[in-house]
């Protein structure tokens, strides 16, 4: 089925926000924390399957609605936003179904998929065993062949809502004559069978959910297997993408973050900053599950896509724990109502968050390798490969001049990209610019190329001509202050981007009455002198200073002057982030010690994870940034995310590169220093928290959810 997702998505979207808040206020329900585990009533299950909201990807043939992942997404953070009791068909729509339709036969297809539908059968799964802990392929249930079937004999554990569940999802093995990935087979098992014995595990918070589930000699007909027998593996590896890769592994504390959102309509300044970090995150892992539901309809299995969300969405689920404990300044109470109560619901049920689906460690090794059998991204539209041709091999330490190859960037018109032809730019949109710009921070090529991109961008949306040749913003920090007298501008800027190569300044400034106008001088005006000045990275950042100097009145200062920057800003980060996880990949791949590859060692490979799972993070973020066409809230959150990811991703590439890397013999300080330095210009990351913090909490939790929800045309295409 074709959608349009900014009719069909939207509308469903409605229908669903609408039911479950019916459902709320008639008391079929109290919205909960990690509801989609917790929260099991069949006959709200049903009442979904009604709607045509249980197996909605799957064909009509089966009773589906053949919809795409984005609508089942829409559908399931609606109802995880709620805090609804959808556990009783999470499982068998989630991922038994698509289990079933991957690789299911035509008799399973037709026996189960209509019963799940339905909600007349409903899945538990049989993964994990206690002798096994974290290693799923250590499998000690196994599995005979018997006349007309098989055999089970083993244990699982940790198997949530069996005591409820019709049926099980089984894998055990059926061959031990190989490794321990070999010989494994996936069973459907009716857990009604003799030799079924449920004994039930009670969690932290005493509810019964979990349970251990013995099958003694349980006998399975042959039709029951799913897929091949002895490619089990392969199997549930595919399988566990649609487990980890959905917005549940965000949203299991949502109810508590809305309720801190609720309650803080001004926020004082450090909980705004809070507030808006976890907003940043949110809307991050969430354009990334839409990037997830994008790849599955498109029939991947985005496996380390997933792990990428599961990892950073579970920490995200916990941090809101501490994020409300900061916020709220509240004592958990397990027994009461609202604020209070989702809060102890969600300190209870945290630990679980970061184990259950696969631990946060074995994510980790599959996200490390996954990153150092990848390579670098491809492109299909040629614009990164025309970029890395003209930049590669002129990165390197500034030393205050333009390189040669600015020459090459100006005639080919990266600086006036954004800017309509008839006003002086080179026609083309944000993120074409946006591309150019990561180029330059993959590249580590010291050149004007963001500032003079960044001054034509404002120009031209002021209407006004944009003269050829280097230019800058002069951007003023907290107080310093640039007075426009009549047409003479005075004042002093300092940490001004590239001033010493710039022709041009464009300038916001206070006119007689107060008010804040855009003003244009030339370098070489009157009165205007510049003192170099350097990052941390060695990049100009210079003062200037105004004496009278005459200045050309452009218009009002656009509420998106530090906006622009700092979007261009964040994706140049986004390229220099990119580089410094490259150079670990390639050195933790070579390098050895004690007879084998870094990367072989645990700790090495959780390291390396992280700084990929934030490089993929702060992707998103731009991308999602870019496709909103530079809104303001959006690009605070690209500030946040790549600020943050800058900070991890540098820290780890130097731990894991030893002493080689804190000489500048090796490349990689061509990327961190770049980091160290970005991370914080701009206003740097709390600036930017604080600003997304106040402006949306002061909208209330539903407009915040719409933002966070907002469909970005183009931003699951992020690259």
């Amino acid at each position: 089925m074709t959608e349009d997702p900014t009719t069909d998505l939207t509308a469903l979207r409605a229908q669903v926000r609408a039911f479950a808040r019916e459902r709320q206020e008639q008391g079929a329900f109290t919205p909960r924390c990690d509801a989609w585990l917790r929260g099991y009533d069949p006959e709200f299950s049903r009442e979904l399957a009604a709607r045509g909201w249980v197996g909605m990807t799957w064909p009509a043939e089966f009773g589906g609605a053949g919809r795409s992942n984005l609508a089942r997404l829409v559908v399931t953070e609606e109802l995880l936003r709620a805090g609804a009791p959808v556990a009783a068909h999470w499982m068998g729509d989630r991922q038994i179904g698509p289990a079933i339709l991957r690789y299911g036969s035509p008799e399973l297809q037709k026996t189960y998929l209509p019963l799940i539908i339905r909600g007349d059968v409903s899945f538990c799964l049989g993964m994990s065993e206690t002798e096994s802990g974290s290693d799923l392929a250590s499998v000690h249930t196994v599995a005979g062949p018997v006349p007309g079937g098989w055999r089970v004999r083993g244990r699982k554990i940790w198997t949530s809502h069996a005591h409820r569940a019709t049926h099980a999802y089984v894998l055990a093995r059926t061959d031990a004559s190989g490794s321990k990935h070999e010989g494994l087979t996936e069973f459907i098992v009716d857990l009604t069978s003799e030799g079924v014995d449920i004994r039930p595990i009670f969690d932290l918070r005493g509810d019964h959910h979990f349970n251990e589930v013995v099958f003694d000699d349980v006998f399975v007909p042959a039709d029951h297997v799913l897929g091949e027998p002895g490619n089990g593996w392969q199997q549930v590896t595919e399988q566990l993408a649609f487990e980890r890769g959905g917005m549940e592994r965000v949203l299991s504390t949502y109810p508590l973050l809305a309720a801190v959102v609720a309650h803080t309509t001004t926020p004082a300044p450090d909980a705004a900053v809070r507030i808006g970090e976890a907003l940043a995150r949110l809307a991050t892992l969430r354009q990334l599950a839409w990037r997830v539901a994008i790849a599955i309809d498109g029939g991947a299995a985005p496996v380390q896509q997933a792990a990428e969300l599961k990892d950073l969405g579970t920490t995200f689920e916990g941090d809101v724990n501490e994020l409300a404990r900061a916020v709220l300044d509240v004592e958990p109470d397990p027994f009461a109502e609202g604020e209070v109560g989702l809060l102890a619901q969600g300190v209870l049920a945290a630990p679980g968050f970061t184990i259950r689906g696969g631990t946060t460690e074995v994510l980790r090794t599959i996200i490390a390798r996954s990153a150092a059998a990848a390579g670098r991204p491809a492109d299909e539209s040629g614009l990164r490969a025309v970029a890395d041709d003209v930049l590669s091999g002129h990165g390197g330490d500034p030393d205050g001049s333009l390189p040669a190859v600015w020459a090459t960037v100006t005639e080919l018109g990266w600086p006036g990209v954004g800017i309509p032809e008839e006003l002086g730019g080179s026609g083309g949109g944000l993120a074409e610019l946006a591309e150019f710009a990561e180029a330059a921070g993959r590249h580590a090529v010291a050149l004007p190329l963001l500032e003079t991109a960044w001054a034509g961008l404002v120009l031209g949306a002021a209407g006004h001509a944009v003269p050829p040749g280097p230019a800058t913003v002069v951007l003023p920090r907290p107080g310093e202050e640039l007075v426009l007298a009549g047409t003479e501008l005075s004042g002093t800027a300092s940490r001004v981007r590239w001033a010493r190569a710039a022709e041009r300044f464009v300038v916001p400034a206070r006119d007689a009455d107060g008010t804040q106008v855009l003003v244009v001088v030339a370098a070489d005006a009157p009165g205007v002198g510049v003192e170099p000045g350097a990052n941390l990275a060695g990049e100009p950042r210079d003062s200037v200073r105004f004496d009278r100097s005459p200045a050309e009145r452009v218009g009002e200062v656009p509420e998106s002057l530090a906006a622009t920057g700092a979007l261009l800003h964040a994706a140049a980060t986004a390229g220099a982030l990119e580089t410094a996880v490259a150079h670990t990949v390639a050195h933790v791949t070579v390098r050895e010690q004690f007879g084998r590859p870094l990367i072989k060692f645990q700790a090495v490979g959780a390291t390396l994870a992280r700084m990929q799972s934030q490089l993929t993070l702060a992707r998103t973020a731009v991308a999602s940034a870019v496709a909103a066409s530079g809104d303001l809230d959006r690009v605070a959150a690209a500030v946040v995310i790549t600020a943050q990811a800058a900070t991890e991703v540098a820290r780890g590439a130097h731990q894991l590169h030893g002493a080689m890397g804190v000489t500048r013999e090796h490349p990689l300080h061509l990327a961190t220093r770049r980091l160290w330095s970005w991370r914080d210009e701009f206003g740097g990351e709390r600036h930017w928290a604080r600003l997304l913090g106040e402006r949306l909490t002061r909208l209330g939790p539903d407009a915040v959810w719409d933002w966070v929800t907002e469909d970005l045309s183009g931003a699951e295409d992020a690259r």
